[in-house]
């Protein structure tokens, strides 16, 4: 099936490419598509072969490959190191925050003439890619031109689960060439095993996306913001963060019945992604409700409303650090939930809504470290954000349950990974 996938992959190639070629030289080189399409910036084709690649679907998935570099850098900061990103979010966030270190290039499409024509260039020793990305032409190309595949921070939802099972011509020899696999837990673990992981190379080392997280807090940053918004201390402040497929529905209802309580209450809606902001913006106007948007504050607007819509990407983490509770999204709908753990670090109570496939791990170490609370809408989430801002004590002995939870998920996990990736790293030599 991989064979019929690589001959199916570059005969689309070959009708496609000029189509592709056009776009690319059309958006420029400011734009992503020409590295989509496998063709290496100069400066990073002059770096030539590389140690270790690391690939990175989105903001998550880069979170993951910080806390990597930073461990591996603390024992062999010789190593050179190339970063893939999907999404423009991840790949503004990797060029920000280790563009400095490392290279950072768009992940390519899974053509065979594409990859074959970047892992040419990039000759890997190691090619490890974050959280089950398993695209069979690049993976089979690196391997081919004699590197080493290494699957970290692996894991499968459910849902996904159930997909990958009926795809096991693919993904049972695709597992079976990783040299080794480090799973987020036991049921990560037994999940690849079921779809064709060795269970003799696979580890459980813990979830790496959370251990950068510990050290993000900056007090002083978020103390800057709060005066920059001119909340005073005692304000009541509700952060709902990634929310997505509809969700603000139930938010809105929710801010509609605390809002009778809680006149000074200041509401911060996030959504997951920009296109949502228009959805937004239409049901506060149709039910009359005030707003701002970040972008109009972030011109030096006084901040006059109580209900501020964030419209750009950037700021939610921060946000979490002022809120008094948080609601994380993607999960009163079927989306499989968001970070858990970003309130978490700040040491704030985290609510969620019944869909969190994708942290479930997460999860379960919140609900029995008694940090996290579980809604099933609108009305639900209301009542549990009362009763917090109605006891303050509660509040504080939750967020720093919340916090301990991510302590217990968090330790030491990337040293973890970063031992066994310089293991196959040596195997090579």
């Amino acid at each position: 099936m991989i064979g019929l996938y690589e001959k199916m992959t570059g005969a689309a190639y070959a009708v496609f490419s000029p189509f592709l070629e056009l776009w690319s030289r059309l958006e420029g080189s400011s734009g992503m598509w020409s590295g989509r399409l496998g063709h290496l910036s100069n400066h990073v084709a002059a770096a030539g072969p590389q140690d270790l690649w690391l690939q990175a679907v989105s903001v998550g998935e880069v979170a993951v490959a910080e806390a990597l570099v930073h461990a591996i850098d603390r024992r062999a900061p010789e190593l050179k190191i190339l970063i893939s990103v999907t999404t423009p979010a991840g790949f503004a966030r990797a060029t920000s925050s280790l563009g400095a270190r490392c290279s950072i290039i768009p992940y390519p499409l899974d053509f065979p003439q594409t990859v074959r024509r970047m892992t040419r260039e990039v000759r890997p020793r190691v090619y490890a890619c974050l959280e089950t990305e398993l695209w069979p032409n690049l993976i089979s190309t690196v391997r081919r031109f004699g590197g080493k595949t290494v699957l970290l921070n692996g894991r499968i939802s459910a849902r996904s689960f159930s997909r990958y099972l009926r795809l096991l011509s693919i993904t049972r020899p695709l597992l079976a060439g990783f040299s080794k696999i480090c799973a987020i837990s036991d049921v990560h673990a037994n999940r690849l095993a079921a779809l064709g992981a060795p269970m003799d190379r696979i580890l459980v080392t813990g979830n790496a996306k959370f251990e950068g997280l510990l050290s993000r807090p900056d007090p002083a940053r978020m103390m800057g913001l709060r005066n920059r918004l001119g909340i005073e201390e005692p304000t009541k402040i509700l952060v709902a963060g990634s929310l997505r497929g509809g969700e603000e529905k139930e938010i809105l209802y929710a801010h509609d019945l605390l809002r009778s309580r809680w006149r000074d209450m200041i509401f911060f809606l996030v959504p997951r992604h920009l296109k949502r902001v228009s959805s937004i913006i239409g049901m506060l106007d149709k039910k009359g409700i005030p707003y701002q948007l970040w972008s109009e504050l972030e011109v030096n607007q006084y901040r006059t409303e109580g209900v501020i819509v964030v419209d750009v990407i950037g700021p939610l983490f921060d946000l979490y650090g002022l809120a008094t509770v948080a609601f994380v999204g993607g999960s009163l709908v079927p989306k499989g939930g968001q970070n858990l753990m970003e309130p978490a670090a700040w040491g704030c109570p985290v609510i969620y809504g019944p869909h969190t496939d994708n942290f479930e791990e997460a999860r379960i170490t919140l609900e029995s470290r008694g940090g996290g609370q579980e809604v099933a809408n609108g009305k639900d989430l209301a009542e549990s954000v009362d009763r917090l801002f109605e006891e303050p004590l509660k509040r504080e002995e939750l967020g720093r349950l919340a916090r301990r939870a991510l302590e217990d998920l968090s330790s030491g996990v990337a040293a973890k990974q970063t031992d066994i990736l310089l293991q196959v790293l040596e195997s090579q030599s």
